[in-house]
């Protein structure tokens, strides 16, 4: 199984940037060079353009992609898979149950190892406390125990612990009647039935006087004089009463297992919907099985109760909009961030680490230094991008010495020049030619709550600014598209031009009238050219923040 406890889900905010990639993958090195060996990173969303060529460029493999951090079947520790075969006898079922602590439940398979029914402890209890007096398991007309369920012939003779000594019985499973002690005076007897006898004179009668297939000595005795005897003979120690009661331990569990309300569950159902369904059922424990159908291990109601969440740190962000799904199930145990401190509520302390730089990678950075942990040199690469990325190269009003300080450092241990990695990654990351207006919009785009405006804000970079301006009709298409799919008051763009330090900012909404009171733009505009605006973080949101919030428009 998954070892649940050790697991930390380390991750950016959805949409993800280079900085909330970078953060998330460096942040978890450190954790594991610091001893939690469960760490690892995760993103949100697809890569953009830069993040790509900048995980190209020093060689490391993008994060899993986490679609959210809902508890599953398969984070949590439940019993080993451990199934048992249908042909096998419910006693091997009934002493699994008995001895697997906490287990009430045992999956059948078949041959190939597919699940294929269940059956618990109360199931078998049925079996031997309603079956027909055990001193009539038989009779001419095929009654009791061996016509109703399946009784393989070397199961029988190993649950009476006996030892065969003479002849065969030439089928594979009971195909007659099982007689014990007489046979009845109109018993109609053939090689398919067999019979437990108590005395050797009984048993001399049945086994020269009736075509038997098998006769079962019981008690001990002594199989005298049935050395030419055509039916299989059997002998066990145990007495006729008791072997005759322990016929029904015979049974093979597949002709006893219940099929019809069986409930299968996957290693990837969520914790919520396995607690819904296991109210109100019979059965305390229940299969998981993979796509294949072979088992994957049994859950059990104990397994699902106080578990907690899946533990989680979250960078680079710190607000429920723009983190994962089921966040508010998690364990958020640190947030690592250089924003605004948001609406993320935690049932215990946690550790937090908020700072007024540029970028979250220059507080990782300090963390790796006070921590006293070597920087790899493709961990020192991932970060500097990330540094350069948040500030463009230093030119954002976001940026601050300290990052600086970091970005130069850091590209010392990586190896490169800082202006020359700059132009390539940020060439890389506006190339945007092959890609649709959706594409760019979603690169990104962050959720943000001013009073009670919700606005969805997108950020792309470009150097060939006349390019995007020249698909205006495009992308004011797609923002009103997007509008009327999501329940939100504002929507906008900021397309943000590298080289003259500006950016174009698109909007659309019903609550456009905060945009222009915020930027002077007017009813009749649909975007406007902001000089110096770079920085969403610093000179959008703080803006739009400060109006919604004191009531001036």
């Amino acid at each position: 199984m998954n070892n649940f406890k050790d697991a930390i889900y380390i991750f950016g905010h959805k949409n993800p940037d280079t900085d909330s990639i970078c953060a998330a993958i460096s942040y978890a090195n450190l954790k594991r060079a610091l001893g939690a060996t469960g760490a690892a990173a995760y993103r949100l969303g697809e890569l953009n353009p830069e993040t790509e060529f900048v995980l190209n460029f020093f060689g490391v493999e993008p994060p899993e992609l986490l679609k959210d951090v809902k508890q599953r079947i398969e984070d949590l520790e439940i019993y080993e898979p451990r199934a048992i075969c249908e042909k096998e006898p419910v006693k091997v079922a009934w002493d699994m149950m008995r001895t697997k602590e906490g287990s009430r439940l045992a999956p059948i398979t078949c041959q190939k190892g597919i699940v294929k029914g269940i059956i618990g402890l109360g199931d078998i209890t049925e079996i031997f406390m309603y079956e027909d007096d055990p001193w009539s398991l038989g009779s001419c007309e095929n009654e009791g125990v061996a016509k109703f369920h399946e009784i393989l012939y070397d199961n029988l003779i190993k649950i009476l612990d006996g030892r065969q000594i003479g002849g065969t019985y030439k089928y594979e499973k009971l195909m007659g009647s099982l007689y014990v002690g007489a046979v009845p005076a109109d018993a109609c007897v053939n090689d398919k039935d067999i019979i437990i006898s108590g005395t050797i004179e009984d048993a001399w009668k049945l086994a020269y006087q009736y075509d038997f297939g098998c006769i079962i000595l019981a008690g001990g005795v002594a199989p005298r004089g049935l050395e030419n005897a055509k039916c299989a003979i059997v002998c066990v120690e145990a007495s006729i009463f008791k072997s005759v009661s322990l016929v029904k331990q015979a049974i093979s569990v597949g002709s006893v297992m219940n099929t019809k309300d069986m409930i299968a569950f996957s290693p990837h159902t969520y914790v919520d919907d396995v607690v819904e369904i296991m109210r109100g059922n019979r059965y305390r424990n229940f299969p998981v099985t993979n796509e294949d159908g072979t088992l994957f291990g049994v859950i059990s109601r104990r397994h699902v109760m106080g578990t907690g969440g899946k533990k989680v740190i979250m960078v680079d962000h710190n607000e429920r909009s723009q983190s994962a799904a089921g966040i508010e199930q998690a364990d958020i145990i640190e947030i690592i961030d250089h924003h605004r401190l948001a609406d993320i509520q935690t049932d215990s302390p946690l550790f937090s680490r908020f700072e007024p730089v540029g970028c979250t990678c220059t507080i990782i950075y300090k963390m790796y230094k006070e921590s006293g942990v070597e920087i790899p040199k493709d961990m020192a690469g991932l970060m500097l991008a990330a540094i350069l990325s948040d500030t463009l190269n230093f030119s954002s009003p976001t940026c601050t010495f300290v990052d600086k300080g970091a970005a130069e450092e850091l590209a010392k241990i990586a190896e490169v020049n800082i202006d020359e990695f700059a132009r390539e990654m940020f060439r890389a990351g506006t190339n945007l030619d092959k890609m649709s207006i959706e594409q760019m919009l979603g690169i990104d785009r962050k959720r943000f709550n001013f009073g009670n405006i919700t606005a969805y804000i997108s950020q792309i970079n470009a150097i060939d600014f006349d390019t995007l301006l020249h698909r205006e009709a495009e992308i004011i298409a797609e923002m009103q598209k997007f509008y009327e799919q999501n329940e939100c008051q504002l929507v906008m763009l900021m397309i943000t031009d590298i080289i003259q330090n500006g950016s174009e900012l698109f909007v659309l909404g019903r609550a456009k009238d905060l945009v222009d009171a915020a930027f002077g733009t007017t009813a009749a505009q649909n975007h406007i050219y902001l000089p110096g605006v770079v920085s969403r973080k610093s000179q959008i949101i703080p803006k739009l923040t400060q109006l919604a919030t004191t009531g001036l428009i």
